[in-house]
């Protein structure tokens, strides 16, 4: 295999990461101020908000956005995992 083709898929798969790492921070750093506010009124707003597209959408977000940076670390760790035991038994 072309070493330019796996740099290519490592870059590719390494920038699906990085925008879920930057919309699960936005995500989950907006939701506060527009779907739960600390306060009184955040309380009583958040009964009617809670369901509003934008606060569903962010909330999805979060959840889906952490799945996916934790099954990215367990990938790393498979293929770290992978690439020391190949060396340990290639010697």
């Amino acid at each position: 295999m072309n070493i330019e083709i796996i740099k290519e898929w490592f870059y590719n798969i390494g920038g699906v990461f990085i925008v879920w790492i930057l919309i699960h921070y936005i995500s989950a750093n907006l939701y506060p101020m527009f779907c739960a506010e600390a306060s009184i009124y955040g309380l009583i707003k958040s009964i009617f908000i809670a369901e509003a597209p934008h606060c569903v959408g962010m909330r999805w977000i979060i959840y889906n956005g952490g799945s996916v940076i934790h099954t990215m670390w367990i990938s790393i760790g498979i293929w770290v995992s992978g690439k020391i035991f190949t060396n340990l038994l290639t010697k």
